[in-house]
């Protein structure tokens, strides 16, 4: 969880600015899944020739990382959905910000009303700066955790638990993809207007807090929410989500990583995963496995790949 990071101009990378709210140890937001499950590559699905990612290649890039780091992609142009450990669960640090904006401009909508100036303000300030008293305060006048709650529960978001302060959200990277999904792609709860406002402020995020998701070449379509907090067990917690347009690709992404020594060691490991899905999803390679278009010119049904669905996550005992 960040606080007033931006304004404070601080590096971002191995500077830890979280504030004191929800921070103490706890147990919460650990990896759900028992010892002895198998974390093989692919489960066999139709077309998995198709997939341009592999465990093996995702493993290579992670190192002794891979069982520390869970990512959930779609590819908008085809409709397909690629998630790696999808049997991990972490807590959410900042991120879970998105979803708490989201919250209150439901609220407000459904209330006959929009954002208040001084709530855009707040929103603002929580977004682009990852500000904490201004989700604090946002939290509250969207109607607490069980308005959060709630809006997860009608985005289909199944994973995302609240727990205790808001940086303790329990959730999956399918879950925090989806609220992307959701966000760019339609959604009843919201209209397109709040979308657009909300990915908005998620595209002009302040310079030193573009990394993870955010981390492609210059001149795309960048909407990027980063969290980062230290909780025991597991350590640094950090995470990214957003979606990302230009270059012949669209996608929306979610990152999540635990067992971090540093904040600029979760930051390295969120660049790699970027980076990789930027270049496996390249139009040649993701537009050799696009679905077939029907006589209604509509695209069938996406494929979904699991790549090493039924891990546990981490193998290895709790500190």
């Amino acid at each position: 969880m960040s606080g007033r990071f931006g304004r404070r101009a601080a590096t971002i990378i191995g500077v830890a600015t979280c504030a004191t709210l929800a921070l103490a140890p706890t147990a919460h937001g650990v990896p759900t899944g028992g010892a002895g499950q198998r974390s093989s590559a692919f489960d066999t699905v139709a077309g998995q020739d198709a997939a341009p990612f592999s465990d093996a290649e995702v493993r290579r890039v992670l190192g002794k990382a891979r069982d520390d780091v869970s990512f959930s992609v779609r590819d908008r142009r085809t409709g397909q959905v690629y998630t790696y450990n999808s049997g991990m669960r972490n807590s959410t640090g900042s991120i879970v910000k998105v979803l708490v904006l989201a919250t209150i401009v439901r609220e407000r909508r459904e209330s006959g009303r929009s954002l208040s100036s001084g709530q855009k303000k707040l929103a603002d300030r929580m977004i682009r700066y990852s500000d904490n008293d201004a989700t604090n305060s946002l939290l509250r006048q969207a109607g607490g955790r069980w308005a959060v709650q709630r809006m997860a529960k009608d985005l289909g978001m199944s994973r995302t638990t609240l727990q205790g302060a808001w940086g303790r959200t329990s959730t999956s990277a399918a879950d925090q993809r989806l609220l992307m999904d959701k966000l760019v792609g339609g959604t009843p709860h919201l209209s397109k207007a709040d979308r657009r406002y909300i990915l908005g402020l998620m595209g002009r995020v302040v310079p030193e807090q573009r990394w993870g998701v955010g981390k492609v070449p210059a001149g795309q379509s960048v909407a990027v929410k980063n969290g980062w907090v230290p909780l025991s067990p597991r350590g640094w917690r950090v995470n990214s989500i957003g979606s990302v347009k230009g270059s012949g690709r669209d996608y929306t992404l979610a990152i999540l990583s635990y067992d971090n020594s540093s904040m600029g060691v979760g930051v390295e490991r969120t660049r790699k995963i970027s980076e990789l899905v930027w270049k496996k999803l390249a139009p040649a390679d993701a537009m050799a496995g696009a679905t077939a278009p029907t006589a209604s010119g509509t695209t069938a049904a996406p494929t979904l790949y699991w790549i090493r669905a039924g891990a546990a996550v981490p193998p290895h005992p709790l500190r």
